[in-house]
């Protein structure tokens, strides 16, 4: 007599190595296989602008978290008993929530981003200023306004993981739905009805609150945002992917309906997350990832356009014609050389730093720019220089260095060669910098300028002349009492003519793209 085959079901029985069981088992490996190629990928790009502005390891960590709760939920099926309820219970309670907080983080950068470059357009000098957080309500009320959107999201994670974990606490060693030989309240069930208890609505209030609260308001305070590197369009399909898994997973856990309930006996009802999840993984890795392999040749291809024109403009201009260069269907006009470009940032930088700062994100380095050739002009027509005038001078230019280029001082630094830096670090190594803000009643920087050799951003220059001749006092500015000999206004030579080029190879082709489209308002 030929024996009835009946059908494995996620019953707490031994293990479902039936044809769809292994199917899960080698879902989970190869999807595992694929999600590290990715991130190899991903890490050999990170030097990419469109990577590294993500955090390569905010991004991993995010990815690698939300694999754990796919693997294991695709493996709830074949491993059926010995995938006990506790075990379920603790991922939704710890993994996924905190992945899925990694993920918001990811996203709010991008509003960091935004929220950053708005502030640098306007003053670069207002980002490096901070207020010192005191230890009372009001004070740490002020200390949370004063967070970025991503800092915002970094303590919310910590507070609300802190809030729930104790509550989950609590229902798992007091609930005998989890261990029936001991607890103080609820039934000991199996393994269908331990999922459908009270004591998940912890882990419920904390993936509604990542998914409904957090990822809408994401959003919303990005809706004007329209960058270059999609990075925008990412956290949007991100965010709006995530919204279904926390529904549909209650809906299913609760099921009445014979047909829902016979979905659950071979597909784990946390498996409803999976298809949002994958899209959050891939999102965060294959926009910038193409980004990345896509502004390599661009990058290329420009400066081989824009090379050949400057070879080539001069003999045109002998022969009367006007130098243009084809690329693709459309011709980049001479303001595509670098003799464009240093015409543009000698004469009108600000509609550059303007698209840079809405589309690019990279507004400090044509403001780097901008701030040297206002301190080049200014002091670099004296005939004659006084002690004040000199102490004045690298006044001025310590806080370009703290506030634009020393990585441990500035919110967002120029990128520059690390010998370039250094020469800057050592010119500076006297300056002691204090971006906090003075505490004397009257408000005044003075309190802190007094100290010997002290820099700080409020001591605002935008109330100083554009030039200076030699004979203009500057007693209404605190100055610094020692001068390395070696100082000189030609100090950010070198880091100006790195970042130009910088600019000229990333920034620049963009910006002159978009204005060939008529796509330059901001």
């Amino acid at each position: 007599m030929t024996p009835v085959l009946s059908p494995r079901l996620i019953d707490g029985g031994r293990p479902n190595l039936n044809a769809l069981g292994i199917s899960y088992i080698v879902l989970a490996v190869v999807y595992t296989l694929v999600i590290s190629g990715e991130l190899y990928l991903l890490y050999l790009r990170r030097s990419a602008f469109c990577v590294h502005i993500r955090n390569v390891k905010v991004v991993v960590s995010s990815v690698l978290m939300l694999q754990v709760y796919l693997i294991l939920v695709l493996l709830v099926y074949p491993e059926n008993g010995a995938f006990p309820c506790s075990t379920e219970y603790w991922i939704m309670s710890i993994f996924l929530p905190s992945g899925m907080a990694l993920f918001q983080a990811c996203n709010a950068r991008v509003l960091k981003a935004y929220e950053s470059q708005r502030r640098l357009r306007t003053n670069y000098l207002e980002l490096a200023r901070k207020k010192k957080v005191m230890m009372t309500p009001r004070g740490l009320y002020e200390g949370w306004l004063d967070l970025d959107a991503a800092a915002k999201v970094y303590v919310g994670t910590v507070v609300a993981l802190i809030i729930t974990f104790i509550p989950t606490l609590l229902m798992f060693f007091g609930s005998r739905r989890f261990h029936a030989s001991y607890g103080f309240f609820g039934p000991a069930v199996g393994a269908r009805e331990c999922r459908q208890g009270v004591e998940w609505i912890p882990s419920i209030i904390i993936q509604l609150l990542w998914t409904a609260v957090v990822g809408p308001w994401i959003l919303w305070k990005i809706r004007n945002v329209h960058d270059v590197h999609g990075w925008a369009w990412q956290t949007r399909l991100a965010i709006i992917a995530g919204l279904p898994g926390t529904p549909l997973w209650i809906a299913f856990t609760y099921a009445k309906a014979s047909s829902m309930i016979s979905v659950n006996k071979h597909f784990a009802t946390a498996g409803w997350f999976i298809p949002s999840l994958v899209v959050c993984q891939q999102v965060l890795i294959v926009i910038p990832l193409w980004g990345a392999f896509k502004s390599r040749p661009r990058r290329s291809s420009f400066v081989s356009i824009t090379t050949t024109e400057t070879l080539t403009s001069h003999s045109l201009s002998l022969s009367g014609k006007s130098p243009t260069v084809s690329s693709g269907s459309r011709e980049l006009k001479p303001k595509a050389s670098m003799c464009a470009l240093e015409f543009a940032i000698q004469h009108n930088i600000e509609p550059l730093i303007a698209w840079a700062a809405s589309r690019e994100f990279t507004a400090e380095n044509a403001i780097f720019l901008r701030e040297v050739r206002n301190f080049k002009k200014k002091w670099s027509g004296l005939t004659t220089v006084t002690t004040s005038q000199r102490k004045q001078m690298f006044t001025e230019a310590s806080l370009i260095f703290f506030t634009l280029v020393n990585p441990f001082t500035a919110e967002t630094p120029i990128n520059i060669e690390y010998k370039i830096f250094r020469c800057l670090q050592n010119t500076f190594a006297t300056v002691e910098y204090d971006p906090y803000r003075p505490t004397s009643r009257s408000g005044s920087p003075d309190s802190v300028s007094a100290r010997e050799n002290v820099v700080c951003p409020w001591e605002d220059a935008s109330d100083r002349p554009a030039s200076l001749k030699s004979e203009v006092s500057v007693a209404t500015t605190k100055s610094l009492n020692i001068v390395p000999s070696e100082f000189s206004e030609d100090v950010f030579d070198r880091a100006f003519d790195s970042i130009k080029y910088l600019v000229f190879t990333n920034t620049w082709p963009r910006y002159v793209e978009a204005e060939l489209l008529g796509d330059v308002s901001c």
